[in-house]
């Protein structure tokens, strides 16, 4: 075996079953939502009690365990947190797993003891944002998706953390923390822990406005699963540390049988077809490599469909009443369900498998009489997605407690007539705990040979964390012992050696949990009440800025004599930034130039680029360019994508260098003005019009569905010659954009106005507003502009103005998430 032992295998926890299914099947770490905190709303919660019983049952068995309170906190919930997080600090886990950055501060403040893991919530994709995590006390940093094992090497060699990558499980075709559809379509975050998964909706596609046929691939957004199990190797030379798969809401045959084909693969064991095939029957929409060995336009979306398939056996060959034939040689199991299907078609039909034989290089499928063999035709595809058979097995192997793994241990049992009896057990890790009885040892009356009967009850340890490895006992001949009394010794030394490898296990002497609950707690209110008062101010808002964000050069055209203060450029693919900076500067305006919503590794020489055009500012949109270019000397500020949703994070920001900051765009109204109050709205910029973007995705539209090329150059740099629009189920229209690294963003159709907003806003200090065009003409940009600055500057009545640009916008005015009211109310709905 290798040193298998350096690697961690992480496994999800939804429920009880899937807990005992990662530990009886090897699993090193398992991870679980924080109660009501977690970033999957729709899991039923564990009890305070239930977390402690589950931690304490994993450390004994050397299983760490991770509690997972991977959301945005907001404002008005900051204030009940101390006291929550001290109450986790007492059920001591190996670590929690954030992606809040006022969150992080927060257990630092009043659980130093805990281990802090930034989440992929983080959309941590660079050295860089990994050098984040750092500053912000994280020991883990748990990368995003969409990096190659290139990308992750790179990493790793400048890695200060540990590193955790997904290596099974469901992918977000957007960048995680990223990704604004389900709260702007269906009004249920992402980062909340609600995710609506619009991703595996089907969607329409124009092209140039004309519709484009998708031959039945209409779900765009919905990936293949991923499965690293061949790169495991690769990883493991890399130096990652943690192997994570995704999965709170599947079964626990799902989590038994991905643990031990992983177990199997890190232990540098042979992993079967036996073990493979679970890991698609079970739950896949296909499995492949994600973003692992690159960017691969062509084969990350299937298209075809978004639900659970299982694994494709083949096409339909033949059928007749004896069976239908398919392509391949299967080895199939009476029971199993089969689906047929045709690609890209919503018809559909399968049943259960009576029975089936091998026909050359082909398989013949045999049905009930009852199966309607005319609702199957020729070429359709055959899937393997179902086996109770396979179920039946992958259960046992954590609900038959005999299976259950256990650690060895040796017991030594002895004593002398006169003395007490004593029984000393030692495990692996050479913990040694002694128990005595409590009456001295006699002489039996009559004396007879009872060893074996105490070896077998000392050997008889179900129910504990051990297995006898070695018995010995030192008792004298004709010694009286009783079956009970062996038992309670056995029942005290067990429980003194679980006390002592609890000890042994738990976080180091320099983190020990030596405050007090309530000294801990308050220091976390002191910490909020410091990073509220730091930086808050009385003083009157200063002369209204208002800041136009254009995303096309010919924007600028006609915003001559516009009542605004400044230009940030966020240009599309491909275009020079040289002269529309000029053209703005020449109109009197500031210039300020955005950087893309991610970094990645390797990414920065479009940073360097922004640098050298030496604009008044630039508009961060993610940690890793903040920290590239805290020395550049340029001011910079903080857009919506850093999400900042709370004091404390806002606070951290700014003493990173950024001088204003965007609101998340998670927070509705009641939510910003709550942060706006507590923290001074003057730190702030407002958007009170623009195009709410959904997805953020490496995955390029333009290259796999208007080429045939897997990644760029060898698209051909389709996306400046056509232009994307998406097609929702509700029939309404999108927008997909491009950037400067070939990634795309989905914009919804209709703009958020927050003009009614501006009132509250300006009351609590904010004296920035931003407006973002998408794609309006030169007319349409000056025309908009004009009227929100005068409204802006009171020059306009903000009813009036309302009105005006409500009857000029071509789909209306959206109110976007800024008026969402009660999604927050209950998150497990």
């Amino acid at each position: 075996m290798e040193d298998s032992e350096n690697f961690e295998l992480m496994l999800p926890v939804g429920d009880k079953d899937m807990f005992f299914a990662a530990i009886a099947n090897g699993a090193n770490a398992v991870y679980f939502g924080v109660p009501h905190w977690n970033a999957r709303g729709r899991t039923q919660d564990f009890s305070f009690e239930d977390i402690r019983r589950m931690i304490r049952y994993a450390r004994v068995r050397h299983v760490k365990t991770f509690l997972a309170m991977n959301i945005l906190v907001f404002e008005d919930e900051m204030d009940d947190l101390p006291n929550f997080i001290d109450c986790l600090a007492e059920l001591e886990p190996d670590a929690v797993i954030v992606q809040d950055v006022g969150l992080m501060r927060l257990f630092q403040a009043v659980a130093p003891g805990i281990e802090v893991h930034a989440s992929t919530q983080m959309t941590i994709a660079s050295k860089e944002g990994v050098e984040m995590a750092r500053r912000l006390g994280c020991t883990r940093a748990v990368l995003a998706r969409e990096l190659s094992l290139h990308d992750i090497r790179t990493i790793a060699e400048n890695s200060p953390l540990e590193l955790e990558v997904f290596v099974h499980g469901a992918l977000c075709v957007s960048f995680s923390g990223q990704c604004l559809t389900s709260e702007n379509i269906g009004g249920r975050s992402a980062n909340r822990g609600q995710c609506a998964q619009s991703c595996r909706l089907p969607y329409k596609m124009l092209v140039d406005g004309k519709p484009f046929d998708l031959h039945g691939k209409n779900y765009l957004f919905s990936p293949r699963d991923l499965s690293a199990l061949d790169d495991i190797d690769e990883l493991k030379s890399i130096g990652v540390k943690s192997f994570k798969v995704e999965g709170r809401l599947k079964s626990p045959e799902y989590v038994a049988a991905v643990t031990r084909a992983f177990r199997k693969k890190i232990d540098g064991e042979i992993v079967s077809n036996e073990d493979r095939e679970p890991l698609e029957v079970l739950f896949s929409r296909g499995l492949g490599p994600g973003w692992l060995h690159g960017v691969d336009q062509q084969n990350l979306v299937n298209g075809n469909f978004s639900n659970h398939h299982g694994m494709h056996l083949g096409k339909v060959l033949h059928i007749d009443r004896k069976g239908i034939t398919v392509e391949g040689i299967h080895h199939l199991e009476a029971g199993d369900g089969i689906l047929f299907e045709n690609p890209g078609e919503e018809n559909s039909t399968g049943s259960r498998l009576f029975s089936y034989k091998i026909s050359g290089e082909n398989t013949v499928l045999e049905f009930a009489n009852t199966f309607p063999l005319q609702s199957v035709s020729l070429g359709m595809d055959a899937f393997r997605n179902d086996s109770p058979a396979m179920e039946k097995r992958l259960r046992k192997t954590f609900s038959d407690r005999t299976n259950e793994k256990r650690t060895p241990i040796q017991l030594k049992l002895s004593g002398e007539f006169g003395e007490p009896l004593t029984l000393e057990i030692q495990d692996e890790d050479g913990n040694n705990v002694i128990a005595k009885a409590e009456k001295p040892l006699e002489k039996a009356r009559t004396p007879q040979e009872n060893f074996e009967r105490i070896r077998n009850e000392l050997a008889a340890l179900s129910g504990t964390a051990y297995a006898a490895d070695q018995i010995s006992l030192e008792i004298p001949a004709g010694a009286f012992i009783l079956d009970k009394e062996i038992r309670q010794l056995k029942k005290q030394a067990i429980l003194f050696l679980n006390d002592t490898r609890l000890l042994r296990a738990s976080i180091t002497p320099e983190k020990l949990f030596g405050i007090g609950s309530e000294i801990s707690a308050a220091a976390g209110t002191d910490l909020l009440l410091l990073s509220r008062s730091a930086y808050h101010s009385e003083t009157p808002a200063e002369k209204t800025q208002i800041t136009v964000l254009i995303r096309r050069p010919w924007q600028l055209e006609k915003l001559k004599g516009a009542s605004i203060d400044r230009v940030i450029l966020d240009l599309d693919w491909g275009v020079d930034y040289k002269k529309p900076m000029e053209i703005a500067r020449s109109l009197g305006f500031q210039v300020g130039i955005a950087t893309i919503r991610v970094l990645r590794e390797g990414e920065t020489k479009n940073l360097d680029k922004i640098v050298d055009l030496k604009p008044d500012f630039i508009l961060v949109r993610n940690p890793g360019a903040l920290i590239y270019l805290q020395k550049s000397g340029i001011p910079l500020e903080g857009d919506y994508s850093l999400n900042i949703s709370n004091s404390l994070s806002a606070e951290w920001f700014l003493n990173e260098g950024l001088s204003t900051l965007h609101p998340s765009l998670d927070l509705n109204a009641a939510g910003t003005e709550c942060l706006l109050k507590n923290f001074g709205g003057s730190h702030f910029e407002i958007s009170v019009f623009e195009h709410l973007p959904a997805f953020y995705m490496e995955h390029c539209l333009y290259a796999a569905n208007l080429t045939k090329a897997n990644q760029f150059p060898y698209c051909g740099q389709i996306c400046s010659k056509h232009h994307i629009d998406i097609v929702d189920h509700k029939g309404a229209r999108h927008s997909l954009v491009p950037d400067a690294e070939c990634r795309n963003t989905l914009y919804l159709e209709r703009p958020q106005s927050a003009l009614n907003l501006v009132p509250a806003f300006k009351q609590l200090g904010v004296n920035k507003f931003r407006l973002e065009m998408l794609e309006e003409s030169a007319s349409e940009t000056a025309d908009k502009v004009r009227l929100y600055a005068e409204a802006l500057r009171g020059r306009l009545s903000l009813k009036t103005a309302a009105k005006l640009i409500g009857a000029e916008e071509k789909y209306g005015v959206a109110q976007g998430q800024l008026y969402h009211t009660e999604v927050w109310q209950n998150r497990k709905k």
